[in-house]
């Protein structure tokens, strides 16, 4: 805020992440992740989800910075091709855990209540309105096009991973994170 009044005192540009345009792309990006969510909750089959789910997850989600955000300096300490595989598998499990979560329609619904630009990119509010008219807070943080955070109700998805998967790592080693990440791909519904 501090910035902003200083900047608009001095008379000087400051950076903007985006004009209306692109409020209206990631606002856009967000209803059709949520129609496809929406028609997840109408298929009754855990593999029929999950081929649903798949390309609008990889088009969504900047898959690489949550894999590097949440391993932390570990990220760095593996090989090129170590990367790719930790990426691909993060991109099995998110697709794997929104086939599981979302699995019966009760008459939801997605609701934008706003959009907001950030220092690097936007978020985008929305709700998740249940059957029973219960709302379930669901910001979406973007950089560029691409998701890398979704806060539930005021907690950090990608917090939480970074903080599950460093404590993983230094207890027992990557390894055995990647079993982990293994077996609750396998508890979701197995790999498609």
């Amino acid at each position: 805020m501090k910035r902003l009044c200083l900047g608009l005192l001095l008379g000087l540009a400051l950076p903007t992440w985006g004009g209306a345009g692109d409020s209206v792309m990631v606002e856009g990006r967000t209803a059709d992740f949520h129609a496809t969510l929406i028609e997840a909750l109408k298929t009754e089959e855990y593999a029929a989800r999950f081929r649903l789910l798949e390309p609008a997850v990889g088009e969504l989600f900047d898959l690489e910075t949550i894999s590097r955000i949440s391993l932390g300096k570990t990220w760095r300490t593996l090989a090129a091709e170590q990367q790719t595989e930790f990426v691909e598998l993060l991109r099995v499990l998110i697709v794997a855990t929104y086939a599981d979560r979302f699995d019966n329609f009760d008459n939801q619904r997605f609701e934008v209540v706003e959009t907001i630009a950030s220092r690097r990119g936007w978020v985008v509010k929305t709700e998740l309105v249940r059957g029973n008219g219960e709302r379930v807070n669901l910001d979406y943080y973007y950089r560029d096009d691409r998701v890398f955070n979704v806060v539930a109700d005021g907690v950090s998805d990608l917090s939480l991973r970074r903080a599950d998967y460093n404590s993983i790592i230094k207890r027992e080693g990557y390894d055995a994170l990647i079993q982990q990440v293994e077996a609750n791909i396998v508890e979701y519904g197995g790999r498609q």
